[in-house]
């Protein structure tokens, strides 16, 4: 069997350049992330462009969360800055929540193909993408940031896009270890 080579080529990337992806790519990713199939249509997802003050913002956040543990070396510093100002554009990710955990969590899944819909769209144009998660998606000063109320809406991620180096090919289980006839 054939399959879509566009899969494979999907790989998250850790290390970008500055290289400036388009916005109709980007554009193009997001009205693909708008098609995922979506349970009673609740259409949950959310998605902002950081601009590259907000970016800095959040770098600030960062930092700041990282250095609760322990005091960064510059080095250190200068790779979290790279994480999050080196990619062409960051989208924030949200999920407008439920209080029906049933919805919540379909709407979550939801969600999720909506992502993969537009890192498969990146893909498609050999464009790079990272969805990230961590502290600073659940900090309050990130909700500020991006001006978004928490009660209505929840965080689910960053997704870095552009340009950079692919890592190595991961070895995926064999398909037949999680498929069965039953």
């Amino acid at each position: 069997m054939n399959l879509n080579p566009i899969f494979r080529q999907r790989r998250t990337i850790h290390e970008f350049n500055k290289e400036k992806v388009s916005d109709n790519t980007v554009e193009r990713a997001i009205i693909a992330a708008n098609l995922a199939p979506c349970h009673k249509h609740t259409f949950p997802w959310r998605f902002r462009i950081a601009s590259n003050l907000k970016r800095k913002e959040l770098f600030q956040v960062s930092l700041k969360i990282k250095e609760e543990k322990t005091k960064l070396s510059n080095a250190a510093e200068t790779k979290l800055l790279a994480k999050i100002m080196n990619p062409s554009h960051m989208i924030i990710a949200t999920q407008i929540r439920s209080n029906d955990p049933i919805t919540a969590k379909e709407d979550y899944a939801a969600c999720c193909c909506s992502i993969q819909n537009m890192m498969l769209s990146l893909a498609h144009e050999n464009v790079g993408s990272k969805w990230s998660t961590g502290k600073v998606t659940k900090s309050p000063e990130t909700y500020e940031i991006i001006n978004t109320d928490r009660n209505k809406e929840e965080i689910i991620g960053f997704i870095y896009i552009g340009y950079g180096r692919n890592p190595p090919e991961i070895r995926r289980p064999n398909v037949k270890s999680v498929f069965t006839n039953i």
